[in-house]
């Protein structure tokens, strides 16, 4: 049996689309990039997966802009990628690789990264804050990712305003 030595990240956001193979330490082996301004960045990102998929693949985890359904694999929301809205990653993932697959908001997705290998390992809590086409946030608190939409770029500024 082949040991499962790397993993496949990818990042969908509202302007590209980056998926990219890496290893145990969490370097970068091989990675593809394309615009995810595309109506079909789901497709692109399918075939970013299969170009980069070995059986050493141990799993497979996703950073979607917008609000996901994280038991049912699916993107509620996203207001810059309207065109995964509804799209079911996880399940489309795991019929054609059979590894574990796991989605995420992108901004939540990049806490836990900075939490697990980067400036956010010497701390039990912290706030993280991505800009982009968006903007949004995730938020590790005792050492853990705290389940909270933490979407800042779609909070109403004004009482009654329009969302």
């Amino acid at each position: 049996m082949t040991e499962k030595r790397y993993a496949i990240g990818a990042d969908i956001g509202g302007t590209n689309l980056r998926v990219a193979l890496v290893d145990g330490d969490g370097s970068i082996v091989e990675r593809y990039k394309a615009s995810s301004t595309d109506t079909d960045v789901f497709d692109s990102f399918v075939s970013a997966v299969g170009r980069l998929y070995s059986g050493e693949v141990a799993g497979i985890g996703i950073g979607v802009a917008g609000v996901i359904d994280r038991d049912k694999g699916v993107v509620k929301r996203s207001p810059n990628l309207p065109s995964v809205e509804g799209v079911g990653f996880a399940d489309a993932i795991r019929e054609r690789f059979p590894v574990p697959v796991c989605i995420e908001n992108d901004a939540n997705a990049a806490a836990l990264g900075e939490k697990w290998r980067g400036a956010g390992r010497e701390f039990d809590s912290f706030v993280l804050f991505t800009l982009g086409t968006g903007i949004g946030g995730g938020v590790v608190h005792g050492g853990r990712l705290l389940d909270v939409a933490a979407e800042l770029g779609h909070m109403s500024i004004v009482a009654g305003g329009v969302r």
